[in-house]
């Protein structure tokens, strides 16, 4: 884990919450995992160690947390990667390997603009494909909108990793949460309704419970017990950070027990137990209904269980619902919050939760099939791999991004109300920028219906996405929407993007209005040469390409709405 220390942190993330993000990880992170920290700036300095994660190295972490600071010149990315993986092997000796980046702002190494740009390039062409070789994962977490994203997407997205961005430090904690369980998930157990069922092999749980500020969280026993920071019984620790409660319990009573404060879908029961779960290796993000393997099986003292007898009467299942936190806005594609201009119109509904029960293969001893995820929408899901054995329940989760096309349009008609007397059609326009970049893309989109009418709307270069766009109606009846647009692919490609064309049928009383009235006064002009520019490889300085685009017809512009999420 490779932490920035840079001086802009004083800005991004003034009350340090990198430290309470870090000791979360610090606790939860599975006993047994290789890991080391590093801080960054100008220098790479050692933090905790690499080592294998025990009380000890916990300890020692721990301690060293006010180490954290934002006193740094520079931000050498390239360095603090080189210097964290200085001893990896071509081949990781056995399970996987991952490094975990934490940064606010651009690689910068001097004050030389040159110096940082050449530096960047060793990242992008050398150091990545020497990651690549070694099986490392990327997972990058970028804090503040001053970040080099398509640096840290390529990171990311080349090495088989993991993107997030906070839009503030207070979000630092959730992110770590989702990048921990992408490299290395502790084993927990279900959570519903804020209630959880321990069993008598669990010799030790940790609760992460997330809470507002000021508030409070409370554990009952399945005794009826009450357990609060104020009031511990023995054998209880309590950790209250920024944002969330630590409580962890040795030797809890088996039984239900409940977590008495706001129920949050980031809540975790992280357990320690001899009878453990794992699972399979499983990408981080796959294409449109595609089924990956998904598979999972039990462990006795890390050794796994080979007993059919007792793995017949099992059940194992894995669910897909919406990652928590992209329902948030702003925070995936699609998922837009409405903009002003668009205020009455009907969000778009998250993808539907999905649960496929895995069968034991009984050559394997394991728990295993195809994922199904035919008909779920593009986006960001958390996979919960369950495995039930009546007394005992343990679980794993992870986190999938299913990739829809680089740039989607989704339609909606918006009927006239006494608020709202009109009638338009509203082009949700989400961009992957996974695939794409959003600031790259430009193009249009041709509405055309009844008595001629036939709109073109130009969506310029540098508009956020998501992005909606309002065309306004005055006649009921058919409409087509199509669209062209250009941009750059992740790698800096040219590419060229007709998103799925939409078909509406608006039914509404039309307004008594002249025939001109409902087409509008503007004066007529043709749509004609409109010439675009792509800029192809890594450099800016490349060749401009010239595409010429030919609208027939007469046609007037309508201004976008847009939702900056």
């Amino acid at each position: 884990m490779l932490i920035d220390v840079s001086g802009s942190m004083r800005q991004t993330d003034p009350r340090n919450l990198r430290a309470p993000a870090v000791q979360l990880f610090n606790e939860l992170i599975p006993a047994g995992a290789i890991a080391g920290v590093w801080l960054f700036a100008e220098q790479t300095e050692v933090l905790a160690p690499p080592g294998a994660v025990d009380d000890e190295w916990r300890k020692r972490l721990r301690g060293r947390l006010n180490r954290i600071h934002s006193r740094g010149l520079f931000t050498d990315i390239e360095g603090a990667i080189r210097t964290a993986t200085a001893d990896w092997s071509q081949k990781p000796a056995e399970g996987e390997r991952h490094l975990i980046l934490l940064t606010d702002g651009l690689t910068d190494v001097s004050k030389n603009p040159e110096d940082s740009a050449a530096s960047r390039q060793r990242i992008l062409t050398e150091q990545i494909e020497r990651l690549k070789g070694m099986s490392a994962k990327v997972h990058a977490i970028g804090l503040s909108d001053q970040i080099d994203e398509q640096l840290m997407r390529l990171l990311a997205v080349q090495t088989g990793g993991w993107m997030e961005k906070a839009e503030t430090a207070d979000a630092l904690q959730r992110l770590f949460l989702r990048v921990l369980e992408q490299s290395a998930p502790p084993t927990t157990v279900p959570i519903k309704g804020n209630r959880f069922e321990i069993d008598n092999q669990v010799r030790e749980l940790t609760v992460l419970a997330f809470r507002p500020e000021g508030g409070q969280s409370q554990l009952t026993t399945p005794d009826g017990e009450r357990i609060r920071a104020d009031q511990l019984l023995p054998g209880v620790r309590w950790r209250a950070e920024a944002g969330y409660d630590l409580i962890t319990i040795a030797n809890p009573k088996p039984g239900q027990w409940r977590i008495r404060g706001v129920e949050d879908p980031d809540n975790r029961v992280v357990i320690i137990t001899d009878l453990d779960i794992e699972t399979g290796p499983l990408p981080s993000a796959i294409a449109q209904g595609e089924g990956p393997r998904a598979e999972t099986w039990l462990t006795d003292h890390k050794q796994p269980i080979q007993r059919l007898d007792l793995l017949q009467v099992v059940q194992a299942k894995v669910q897909l619902s919406p990652d928590p936190a992209q329902q948030q806005p702003g925070a995936t594609p699609g998922q837009s919050s409405t903009p002003d201009t668009t205020a009455a119109a009907t969000p778009a509904a998250p993808p539907p939760a999905s649960e496929q029960p895995l069968p034991l293969d009984a050559a394997s001893a394991r728990f295993a099939a195809d994922l199904r995820t035919a008909g779920l929408a593009p986006g960001v899901y958390r996979l919960d791999f369950v495995i039930d054995g009546g007394t005992f329940q343990r679980q794993i989760s992870r986190h999938l991004k299913i990739r829809g096309a680089p740039l989607q349009a989704s339609y909606e008609s918006q009927l006239p109300t006494d608020t709202q007397p009109q009638a338009a059609i509203l082009v949700k326009l989400s961009a992957d920028p996974d695939a794409v970049e959003p600031a790259s893309l430009f193009g249009y989109l041709i509405a055309r219906g009844p008595e001629g009418f036939n709109e073109v709307i130009e969506i310029p270069k540098d508009k956020r996405f998501p992005l909606t766009v309002k065309i306004p109606i005055q006649q009921p009846g058919d409409y087509q929407i199509s669209g062209q647009f250009i941009g750059r692919a992740l790698a800096g490609e040219p590419i060229q993007i007709q998103p799925e064309a939409g078909n509406l049928h608006l039914d509404f009383k039309a307004p008594k209005t002249t025939k001109a009235g409902v087409q509008g006064s503007a004066e007529p002009f043709s749509w004609l040469w409109f010439f675009v520019y792509l800029l192809a490889g890594n450099a800016l300085l490349g060749s401009a390409l010239g595409l010429t685009w030919w609208l027939m017809g007469r046609a007037r512009k309508v201004h976008v709405g847009s939702a900056m999420v």
